[in-house]
């Protein structure tokens, strides 16, 4: 499996990129893909059957440097810190998968449940699309599939700022209050660098797919990526489609 070091980008890039991989993976001109990234700046993702004014406050986001971007994957709005939360991304052949979709989340799951063993973090997966430590929700993950290839990407919280996520995100009275359901890390005792975390989640990876070759993106990635990032993810059409 191919690994893409890690990279800094804005949601729209990062959004771009996630679509660039699919794509090309469904052409067969690159393997099974995954990757570990953050948003620069902040960024709160929202899913793509979500309302954007139902799933953002975007007064605040607006005024405090927040970007807003709706994904292509479902699920739910997701608030991305720069400063203390790192996503995940895997591109796959469906038939490298478990067919059900449930166990198929479990299964791309693995690669971080395996990399926080290697830092005594004793993760659990929680159906559908949840990571869990100490009963606590500390990732999120969210799929797509075209193709016959998938798409899964998701967060990993280690030292997200948890009153920050509260204020840019709208969250269902159906729902019990964020700091009651969320918690990071770091908040629970496990004090990690992005450096070493980076480091042990590409081990988990590879623990489960073998061993990886780490590329820097190539030039027609980045280059459609950009390209969608402009012509579709910054649109308003695109953002406020629902």
């Amino acid at each position: 499996m191919r690994y893409l070091e890690y990279r800094k980008d804005d949601g729209y890039i990062s959004m771009g990129i996630d679509e660039t991989l699919l794509l090309l993976r469904i052409k067969n001109k690159i393997p099974d893909t995954f990757r570990l990234y953050s948003f620069l700046p902040s960024c709160v993702t929202i899913g793509y059957f979500q309302r954007l004014k139902s799933a953002v406050d975007l007064e605040y986001c607006i005024s405090n440097n927040i970007d807003y971007v709706r994904r292509i994957t479902g699920g739910g709005n997701v608030f991305h810190d720069s400063l203390g939360e790192i996503t995940y991304s895997i591109v796959i052949s469906e038939n490298n998968t478990p067919e059900n979709i449930l166990y198929s989340f479990e299964y791309l799951y693995r690669g971080i449940i395996e990399g926080l063993k290697i830092l005594d973090i004793e993760a659990h997966f929680k159906p559908l699309n949840d990571l869990v430590f100490n009963l606590k929700k500390i990732s999120g993950s969210a799929q797509t599939r075209k193709s016959g290839v998938i798409l899964q990407h998701g967060t990993l919280m280690y030292d997200t700022n948890i009153e920050l996520m509260e204020k840019t995100l709208k969250v269902s009275d159906k729902k019990i209050e964020i700091k009651n359901r969320v918690t990071t890390l770091s908040e629970e005792g496990c004090n990690v660098n992005i450096k070493e975390l980076i480091k042990s989640l590409k081990q988990g990876f590879e623990s489960i797919h073998g061993p990886s070759k780490e590329e820097k993106i190539s030039k027609e990635e980045l280059k459609l990526a950009k390209k969608l990032s402009e012509e579709k993810y910054k649109t308003y059409g695109w953002n406020y489609k629902k």
